[in-house]
């Protein structure tokens, strides 16, 4: 039974919630969930009455955003990443073979997609609790601090409720007015109605406009990813190495949190996918234009050699610090699991169609290597592997690359939009694609190169609403798509509790 359906409850002053942020464990059962014991609950008055109690609060909504159940897996490296036709699943009895077929009465697919839904909404009951909770205790920290704190916190939630829209809604662009999903503001666990795609389009809009007004002086548009609070300079050695969250370094490290230009970037993904083109341009075009001296291409230099950045760090806008990201490449990606288990791309699809005989792309050379034990004799996803340094733990979930291909698309004029789509290759060891070219087409061959294992493709294709697709398990051929495959249900566990 999920959060979100849980007849109502009235919060009391124990935080039981807060039990699984700080132990940071997956939380599977609601019942577990909520009837915690209070002898080992957390007074409200003890957490939200402390710093490093608000501070741990919010910790742990961005450490549960890294289960495997969510961004830590289902929704960036396998689920939502086989909707998108990424990998081969052409293995008699391949273990995800159902998901590529669309499969969403499998027992296997329900349970997935049942814990997104499930560990989501829960997350979002997290911050709902954590934002009354500042409510209710005002002045225990500054009011720059507080408004930083609260103005992630709001767009977590838009964030949150997007990608379930994206997953669960209707395709957007054809059926707006369609029920969707649920939109939950409140700090209780109760029914709340599923609203049509539109009005929850409204409020994460709505969300995301408040967290901007709250962000407005966050440190990041000053100081760039590692930020300094002025009340906390005199604290900090600006040369210290410390990477983590206590102290005043659980203000520093900008690009962990969702920051100002993370929250732009949002608005232009979510504008895009509402189809306010003007509005998707604007955005995209204001943190190109303002945070790319913060967030710089990766230098080349720093892809190859005994230490490579395959994620490119210095790109990335938002991510989330997930400790067991390697974990999750061994358990899909090792080059040594079974033939029937590994997430591979098709061979010949992966190096002719994808990346168009081009070994000299970065993403290609870098992230799909041969292995050198002779397991496998094609070329497996590295992208997550062999972590050397802290950065390299960060789940990316919105680049500046992405940017360019919203302003490419929504530009009017074809020289504009060829500017910004080679800004992208160039960063990326290409040559230009010239004037002629269908800048769509190739903004969807971008797409194919740049978000594997990152859970965007198959919501390119839903918003775009594409009427076939590569077949990921395939050399060529395509599988037909229709509101049957874009839509995921809503778990049982949503739907039979609200006959």
């Amino acid at each position: 039974m999920l959060i979100s359906n849980l007849k109502t409850k009235k919060m009391k002053k124990h935080l039981k919630y807060i039990i699984g942020l700080l132990s940071c464990a997956l939380i599977v059962s609601c019942n577990d969930y909520l009837d915690v014991q209070p002898e080992t609950s957390y007074l409200e008055e003890d957490v939200f009455t402390r710093e490093a109690g608000i501070q741990t609060v919010l910790n742990g909504i961005y450490t549960n955003m890294t289960q495997g159940s969510t961004y830590g897996g289902n929704l960036t490296m396998s689920t939502v990443e086989i909707f998108g036709q990424q990998f081969d699943l052409s293995e008699l009895d391949h273990v995800w073979e159902q998901y590529g077929k669309y499969d969403y009465e499998d027992a296997s697919v329900q349970g997935n997609v049942d814990a997104i839904w499930s560990n989501t909404y829960i997350n979002i009951l997290n911050i709902n609790n954590f934002i009354a909770g500042l409510d209710t205790y005002p002045d225990i920290i500054s009011t720059e601090k507080e408004n930083l704190l609260k103005g992630e916190a709001i767009a977590l939630r838009a964030m949150l409720h997007f990608d379930m829209l994206r997953l669960f809604g209707p395709v957007y662009s054809e059926f707006p007015t369609e029920l969707a999903i649920p939109y939950n503001v409140e700090a209780k666990a109760n029914l709340t109605p599923i609203l049509p795609a539109n009005e929850v389009m409204v409020h994460i809009l709505n969300d995301l406009s408040t967290a901007e007004q709250l962000l407005a002086n966050d440190p990041i548009i000053e100081y760039g990813k590692i930020a300094v609070l002025e009340e906390d300079a005199d604290d900090l050695d600006e040369n210290d190495p410390a990477y983590g969250f206590e102290g005043p370094d659980f203000y520093r490290f900008r690009n962990l949190r969702l920051n100002y230009y993370a929250v732009k970037a949002l608005q232009a993904r979510v504008h895009l996918y509402a189809g306010n083109t003007v509005e998707a341009n604007n955005a995209a075009q204001y943190v190109i234009d303002e945070a790319s001296k913060h967030f710089e291409w990766i230098n080349p230099v720093d892809i190859i050699g005994s230490n490579p950045d395959r994620i490119f760090y210095p790109e990335i806008i938002f991510g989330i610090q997930n400790r067991k990201i390697e974990d999750r490449h061994d358990n899909y990606f090792i080059d040594d699991l079974n033939i029937k288990s590994i997430l591979v791309a098709n061979p010949s699809q992966l190096e002719a169609d994808v990346f168009e005989n081009n070994q000299n792309d970065y993403r290609y050379n870098s992230t799909w290597i041969l292995p050198n034990t002779g397991s496998k004799s094609f070329r497996t996803f590295y992208k997550y592997a062999n972590i050397t340094s802290d950065q390299q733990f960060m789940q990316p979930l919105i680049k500046m690359s992405e940017m360019y291909y919203i302003v490419a698309e929504t530009s009017v004029d074809n020289a504009t939009a060829l500017l910004y789509l080679n800004s992208v290759r160039f960063n990326r060891g290409l040559v230009d694609v010239e004037i002629g070219v269908v800048v769509k087409d190739e903004i969807t061959k971008e797409f194919r190169r740049e978000f594997y294992g990152e859970g965007q493709l198959f919501f390119y294709y839903k918003r775009n609403n594409f009427l076939a697709i590569p077949n990921g398990s395939s050399d060529s051929g395509t599988i037909p798509m229709n509101n049957s495959k874009y839509i995921v249900p809503l778990p049982l566990s949503e739907t039979d509790y609200r006959q």
